[in-house]
């Protein structure tokens, strides 16, 4: 079971960081292609300006706000895989 939980926190934090940098980057693409101010709450905000007649592109990440989506699917993934686990083996009888 201690393997199985820590196997699911290692596969959930690999999950959160994906989706964080998928978030990030499809933030800053869309400011860029809508010309306007965008974010995620609590993990990236995102806005685009024209400083004279050049494009200018801000971002600006919350790391605190990251790790914490990293550690929620961590901890939702082992929340998952422990308890999946147990009821494949009640189902086949085997503790």
């Amino acid at each position: 079971m201690l393997t199985r939980a820590i196997g699911g926190a290692f596969a959930g934090a690999l999950i959160g960081a994906s989706a964080s940098i998928i978030a990030a980057v499809s933030t800053i693409a869309m400011s860029l292609l809508t010309e306007s101010t965008l974010g995620i709450p609590h993990v990236i905000d995102s806005s685009f300006e024209k400083a004279g007649g050049l494009p200018e592109l801000h971002f600006t990440p919350n790391f605190p706000g990251i790790m914490s989506v990293i550690i929620i699917f961590g901890v939702a993934t082992m929340i998952y895989t422990v308890t999946t686990g147990r009821l494949q083996n009640q189902r086949t009888g085997i503790d």
